[in-house]
């Protein structure tokens, strides 16, 4: 199989737990896979999820063992396991099923504030979201409680398709944010059989909750993360250190408020974390990219958002990240947001990191002096970048470069 045809979700979901792991002995190989001595430790701790998950189902109640819908009206855990027992017996490689398993993470502080009756409407409409995104490519269930599944036909991209179904089950409101935690498996690729399924979905979902508690061993969870960004390339540290100080300085500059500074502070550091879900030779590529390979570098941000969702205090943050990519005149991605529609966050870190890679080499290109990036700044400020964000870049360079002469 080629790259484009593995679920990049599921390459975030190793790439994330093994930099979270790090601390216990790990390193990353060059495809985002844990190695060293803690291989062994980690296989214990995702088995044991592996093996609590198989119980789960096992052991649940009679009323939530049979194949009839709940209260929401999806098929229940008898059905997904037998369900996939057909699927593992008769799907071939040509045309394989995604299996996605999903927790949400969020849900028993919501249930905890407003009730167990807003709980299970909430329940009741994030499966409704689900079902619609399932209908015309498989089916979708509820195991139980906060529990879900879906079991799709792969006619698109995988990952592409996890993420469809991740997004059906995030809701966010005045003070609340629901959002999912998951893994996959390609079936029969990755698993050939129903536990397999099972087993490596799970081992993946665990892997990301894992990594993104709101601290690991003591570390915060955007640290981890920028552990996985660094273990990606020997520059990737100077660059998102010095990206975050520009940031700060700009940010500022237009007079960007102490709660918000510190948010667009943590999205300037993440902004790339959906591309520890990618490929290192596409990434270093020496040549341009072709349309299918720049389409498929720019689900980066929607990668990245997912990730940062699974940690509810970087539900903010997450929200920047996907929108760091968007252009001021509208023609950027994912939404197409226009002006003032893109945070201001988001616009800033646009405007930095455009710089920050102008005057960095890269493998298809020589760097441009500083003189010459802030001119290409000036010049497609109004189209590509927001035009006052690029004057306060200006002037915030122009000060730094005053300041060091003088010194």
């Amino acid at each position: 199989m080629s790259w484009k045809s593995l679920p990049s979700v599921q390459n975030a979901l190793y790439v994330v737990a093994a930099a979270s792991i790090a601390t216990f002995g790990f390193g990353l190989s060059n495809l985002g896979q844990p190695t060293g001595v803690g291989v062994a430790a980690s296989g214990a701790i995702l088995a044991c999820a592996s093996i609590a998950l198989a119980e789960r189902l096992r052991r649940r109640s009679p009323r939530m063992s049979d194949t009839k819908e709940d209260f929401t009206r999806l098929p229940g855990r008898g059905q997904l396991l037998a369900d996939l027992n057909r699927v593992a017996t008769l799907t071939t490689p040509e045309r394989p099923k995604l299996f996605v398993l999903l927790d949400l993470v969020g849900f028993k502080d919501y249930n905890d504030t407003y009730g167990r009756p807003a709980g299970d409407a909430l329940l009741k409409r994030l499966a409704r979201k689900l079902t619609r995104v399932a209908v015309t490519r498989g089916t979708a269930y509820r195991l139980d409680g906060d529990e879900f599944a879906a079991l799709l036909n792969v006619e698109e991209e995988p990952g592409h398709l996890a993420d469809l179904v991740a997004m059906a089950l995030v809701e966010e409101g005045e003070g609340f944010a629901v959002a999912p935690c998951y893994g996959t498996a390609l079936i029969p690729h990755e698993a050939a059989t129903a536990s397999d399924a099972l087993r490596v979905a799970n081992e993946r979902m665990y892997a990301l909750k894992y990594s993104l508690r709101p601290t690991v061993g003591s570390r915060p969870s955007n640290e981890v993360l920028m552990d996985a960004l660094e273990q990606r390339g020997p520059d990737r540290g100077d660059h998102l250190h010095g990206l975050t100080e520009i940031v700060e300085a700009v940010s500022n500059r237009l007079g960007v408020g102490l709660e918000e500074l510190e948010q667009v502070r943590l999205a300037a550091e993440l902004h790339d974390v959906g591309k520890t879900a990618l490929p290192t030779t596409l990434l270093e590529k020496r040549f341009p990219l072709d349309s299918d390979e720049r389409e498929y570098i720019e689900r980066h941000s929607l990668i990245g958002e997912r990730i940062l969702r699974a940690a509810p205090a970087l539900n903010r943050v997450a929200r920047l990240v996907r929108w760091t990519h968007e252009r001021y005149d509208g023609s950027g991605y994912p939404d197409r947001l226009i002006g003032e529609e893109i945070p201001l966050g988001a616009r800033i870190i646009a405007v930095c990191d455009a710089f920050d890679a102008m005057i960095a080499n890269r493998p298809y290109r020589k760097a441009l002096s500083v003189e010459q990036a802030v001119s290409e700044l000036r010049r497609y400020a109004g189209t590509q970048f927001d035009p006052i964000v690029v004057e306060a870049f200006c002037t915030v360079m122009e000060e730094r470069e005053r300041f060091f002469l003088a010194a």
